[in-house]
């Protein structure tokens, strides 16, 4: 069998078993994935945090399936479908009472429909110790705005974020299962000649320094070591607008519908990348960017 036809048997037998799974999932009360495929056929495009962690293997392996019939209908060319697959019509008028308790409408007991607003899953804020001679250049309240200004259902993956002291040279972030680490701790330098607070880290040897320079840093030997060095409202800025943000990308590149486009971006990190620069360029000369 050529690829091709494989390709289209794969598609056939993905479409059998979604479609037997979802007339097993429409008996079910309060289906999180039947929710979910009402708010797209209403036009709604944002997720609930739970929506984007299924609360059980079954509903997880209906979204893992809509995703599969999806990538492999990208790949044959197939057009894509304007909010529901065919097979996903029948089911997206299958809404009740209970299944609505998952989703942005509830009704009352008369049967009067409700709106409320999503709630937005709680983040832990935690802070390792600040050595003497060092700071944080960020605050809890500085990071809690930035995150306003994304859309709910970007930080929605988010559960922790922590200003970690773990010395790391070449990384100022991290992002693990939902949590952010900012290992953004620096040394203080005060500038003898005008007083003013400045901030550097170490560099490690095979770092790329081009955000030190896009960023307002600059590069500082002393001895055999070299540091990035800026001042604490420019490391502040990138800290918050750029290091944060592409650590938020990665729990929106595993968002339900983001698979084409990180594959679009070549990979995780590109996509990552793409998405902190649409949402903040620094000032300064246009430069050719890797992503």
């Amino acid at each position: 069998m050529a690829k091709g036809e494989r390709d289209w048997a794969r598609v056939d037998a993905l479409e059998a078993e979604y479609g037997e799974r979802l007339a097993a999932e429409a008996k079910r009360k309060g289906s999180q994935f039947l929710t979910y495929l009402n708010r797209l056929a209403r036009g709604r495009e944002s997720f609930w945090s739970d929506e984007v962690n299924p609360r059980d293997s079954d509903s997880g392996r209906l979204f893992a399936l809509r995703g599969k019939l999806l990538n492999l209908r990208e790949k044959l060319g197939l057009p894509d479908p304007e909010r529901l697959l065919p097979l996903e019509e029948p089911f997206a008028g299958k809404i009740t009472p209970d299944t609505a308790r998952t989703a942005d409408d509830l009704f009352d007991p008369d049967g009067k429909r409700i709106a409320r607003t999503p709630k937005q899953r709680a983040i832990r804020f935690l802070t390792d110790s600040a050595p003497e001679g060092t700071l944080y250049p960020v605050t809890f309240d500085e990071i809690k705005a930035v995150l306003a200004e994304l859309p709910a259902e970007h930080t929605a993956p988010l559960h922790e974020i922590r200003l970690s002291n773990q010395q790391r040279t070449g990384s100022d972030g991290d992002w693990l299962e939902g949590e952010i680490r900012l290992h953004c701790l620096v040394q203080r330098v005060i500038t003898a000649d005008s007083g003013s607070l400045r901030v550097r880290r170490a560099m490690g040897r095979r770092e790329n320094g081009a955000d030190v320079e896009r960023w307002g840093g600059e590069f500082e030997w002393e001895g055999t070591k070299l540091y990035a060095a800026w001042s604490l409202d420019a490391y502040k800025t990138f800290v918050l607008r750029r290091v944060l943000i592409h650590e938020v990308a990665h729990g929106v590149a595993e968002l339900p519908g983001n698979v084409a486009g990180v594959r679009r971006a070549g990979s995780v990190e590109k996509f990552c990348e793409q998405y902190a620069e649409n949402f903040y360029r620094p000032s300064g000369r246009s430069v050719r960017l890797g992503y």
